[in-house]
């Protein structure tokens, strides 16, 4: 049961981050924004690994694991999407995203020797056009390199959620606040010196407020509970979630006065039918 409750809280709160992604921006450029947000998250998570008693010397800290954690999984990979977002619709850029999946099955079957059954390949690619489905709609407008910028984020991801659950042994307030902490850092002081950055319109109450739910939900408790979820489930597991976060940012839409529209609902079944043949081949 903790286990689901982990893997809904993680999507529930990933879906709601295209949007304060969106709202974050205003202001900031995507190198500069990452940066805030994760030196913001590495040092809460720091606050609460000493209040744990679980900060480790330097010389301890398992520095390969840190940095590839800080290079892709809060680096290159955020930049990619926040650059994405800037010119193309947040629809398209959910779509191009769900193509983390594929990427993790063949990562996961490289790095680890986790196999995707062709029933998960399967539910996959009913989930992924479900996510069509919902994302996007008439004319689809971007350039070509924000788009492959996407998919490039996706497929850093990926390879970072497979990196992680080779090694899931270690303790995520370990691991997760000196990557985050030197991910923000250099991401951030790159983002002053080569961005231009509107304080004014960052300093904006929604503005601040889409930068601490960035930065306290999207980044300290999602990614924790990816961590811990990576020591009991597969790490193609972690990959599918990225279907589900384009249907919870549609009906947390609807609490915001938008309508379902039937292509949604139709996209939405799609999602959850093939999240559901996926998981069964798992069950079996």
């Amino acid at each position: 049961m903790r286990v689901y409750a982990a893997y809904a809280g993680m999507c529930l709160i990933w879906g709601t981050t295209w949007l304060a992604i969106k709202i974050g921006l205003h202001g900031l450029g995507p190198i500069t924004g990452v940066g805030l947000r994760f030196v913001i998250a590495g040092v809460l998570l720091y606050a609460v690994a000493a209040a744990g008693g679980k900060i480790v010397a330097w010389r301890e800290l398992p520095w390969r694991v840190i940095a590839v954690f800080a290079s892709l999984l809060f680096g290159i990979d955020y930049v990619l999407t926040y650059t994405a977002e800037t010119r193309l619709d947040s629809g398209l850029v959910a779509v191009l995203f769900s193509t983390l999946p594929f990427f993790n099955f063949g990562f996961g079957s490289i790095m680890i020797g986790e196999r995707a059954t062709p029933k998960i390949w399967g539910g996959a690619a009913i989930a992924f056009a479900g996510v069509a489905l919902i994302s996007i709609a008439g004319q689809v407008r971007g350039s070509p390199l924000f788009a492959l910028a996407a998919i490039g984020s996706a497929a850093g991801s990926a390879f970072a959620n497979v990196y992680a659950k080779k090694h899931s042994h270690h303790d995520p307030l370990v691991t997760l606040p000196p990557s985050m902490t030197l991910a923000g850092v250099i991401l951030m002081i790159a983002g002053l010196f080569f961005e231009k950055t509107d304080w004014h319109a960052a300093a904006s109450p929604s503005s601040i407020l889409a930068l601490l739910y960035l930065a306290i939900f999207g980044s300290c408790i999602a990614f924790f509970l990816m961590m811990w979820l990576l020591k009991r489930i597969p790490a193609w597991g972690i990959g599918l979630a990225s279907m589900i976060f384009p249907v919870v940012a549609l009906f947390v839409g609807t609490l915001f006065g938008e309508h379902l529209t039937w292509r949604e609902l139709g996209g939405a079944a799609l999602v959850i039918s093939g999240m559901a043949i996926a998981v069964s081949s798992e069950r079996s």
